[in-house]
């Protein structure tokens, strides 16, 4: 028994219409990972950095800073551009295969990174969603499903943005992108989705750190290539030629494995200028105003930015102002810098993982009043101008107006521009689709018109 046509009709329609929308399910899950991904990255591109000289260093492929952050920049800008193509339908064919090629780089070497656990987290999504290892390695698994799909079907729903204007949301996506990450790299991110974002009360946690459990640390360092833990009690002289790398905590009830040592996470510890005990309180005020100078790699920062931190030192003694310097460095690199700025305030030691979750930038600047963070930025965004300018005023509330910078609310403005010019795209990429759409009724009217008008009454009459 053979269906009829109009079954047979009814059932590719329906196969067709099934197609369609798990394509159209497939760009925007797709489109919107891609998208999270790289806008979450280029929020704050110094963790990127961070995260990506981790894979180099696990990798033995170390590089230079510079090219690093160019790597960055183009990634998170790629990673966004992809998402948004996704989305809107741009280069149907061209996108997923970009896609694919992305993740053809990326399944190997998260499925490395799941495997060797060379890194804690992948960091694919930065902070804002730390996730394990190998739920990464199976979320790119089902990206990439999700991709193959949508290099065989994708043609068969059509784009927002039509082909005309997508080199304009080519653009619009690089240009956003690379405002954001410039705005992360040179002031602070945009979002802070560290533990130690503005307003948390850093001095109340200090004192409830020093009111819990009894911890303690090994310190980690390197010589010839071995590196070594060492208690407090063991830690190695200067001239000894070991090089401080970093200090794990230990927790008196371990961690769900029992006996596994966890790098110190969101406490924010202090230690001497030798780096033997630690004096958090001491350099941490409760009370009163305090700009902390936070340098997690001494040996990168260049003799002409002592200038620049001697001036912020006496703004501050002007003011009133409380100035420490916590850095990330052994006491032989400490002395050499001593040697070269002649500084006039006091220096703490402090993990270097530690000091960049408090603030990005080397050297940064965190200002804090009766121990809670009113404003961070990198060294290099404040204006030396504005020294002079404060000074001058006598402005009792100088030390927040030295920063005038809004994050959030920059944010927010660039997004609303850039969604603005998307919508733009989309409504004139709509024009001529309704212009098809009302083109033929106008053209049968008219036809129907000129049919009447060019026959002779008369011939109507002997017909009727």
């Amino acid at each position: 028994m053979q269906s009829s046509p109009s079954s047979s009709l009814n059932n590719n329609t329906h196969r067709h219409t099934l197609i369609a929308l798990v394509t159209w399910l497939c760009r925007i899950v797709t489109g919107c990972v891609f998208v999270f991904s790289g806008f979450v990255k280029g929020i704050d591109p110094w963790g990127t950095v961070y995260k990506m000289d981790e894979y180099l260093v696990a990798m033995g492929m170390p590089l230079y800073d510079s090219l690093i952050l160019a790597g960055v920049f183009g990634l998170c800008a790629l990673e966004f551009l992809i998402g948004i193509y996704l989305i809107f339908g741009c280069y149907r064919k061209s996108a997923p295969m970009f896609a694919l090629l992305f993740m053809c780089v990326m399944l190997p070497l998260t499925l490395w990174i799941a495997i060797a656990d060379p890194v804690a987290d992948c960091g694919c999504f930065g902070d804002a969603l730390v996730i394990s290892n190998w739920a990464t390695f199976w979320k790119n698994v089902a990206i990439t499903c999700l991709i193959i799909w949508l290099i065989k079907f994708n043609r068969r729903v059509p784009c927002i943005i039509t082909p005309a204007f997508q080199w304009m949301a080519f653009v619009a996506t690089v240009l956003y992108m690379i405002c954001i990450c410039w705005y992360g790299y040179n002031i602070q991110p945009m979002l802070d989705f560290r533990p130690f974002a503005v307003g948390t009360d850093l001095g109340a946690e200090v004192e409830q750190n020093e009111e819990s459990d009894d911890t303690t640390f090994l310190f980690t360092y390197a010589k010839d290539g071995v590196t070594k833990d060492f208690t407090a009690e063991e830690v190695p002289a200067d001239d000894s030629g070991w090089t401080f790398v970093s200090r794990k905590e230990i927790f008196p009830d371990g961690d769900k494995n029992g006996d596994k040592n966890k790098e110190t996470g969101h406490d924010f510890s202090v230690m001497d200028r030798e780096g033997n005990e630690e004096v958090t309180s001491e350099a941490i005020d409760s009370e009163g105003k305090e700009l902390l100078l936070l340098i997690p790699s001494l040996d990168r920062i260049s003799a002409s930015t002592t200038y620049k931190i001697n001036m912020l030192h006496d703004w501050a003694t002007a003011h009133d102002i409380r100035f420490v310097a916590i850095v990330a460095a052994h006491t032989g690199d400490i002395a050499e810098w001593e040697d070269m700025s002649m500084p006039g305030y006091d220096i703490y030691t402090a993990d270097d993982t530690a000091i960049k979750e408090l603030a990005r930038g080397n050297p940064a600047v965190v200002y804090l009043k009766d121990g809670v963070i009113k404003w961070k930025t990198s060294l290099y965004s404040i204006n030396e101008d504005e020294f002079t300018a404060a000074e001058a005023g006598n402005n009792v509330n100088a030390e927040v107006d030295l920063l005038p910078y809004d994050g959030k609310r920059t944010l927010i403005n660039w997004s609303l521009i850039y969604l603005a010019v998307m919508a733009m795209l989309v409504c004139i990429s709509f024009v001529p689709r309704l212009a098809r759409l009302f083109r033929p009724l106008e053209y049968k009217g008219e036809r129907h018109k000129k049919e009447h008008a060019g026959k002779n009454p008369s011939d109507m009459s002997d017909k009727s």
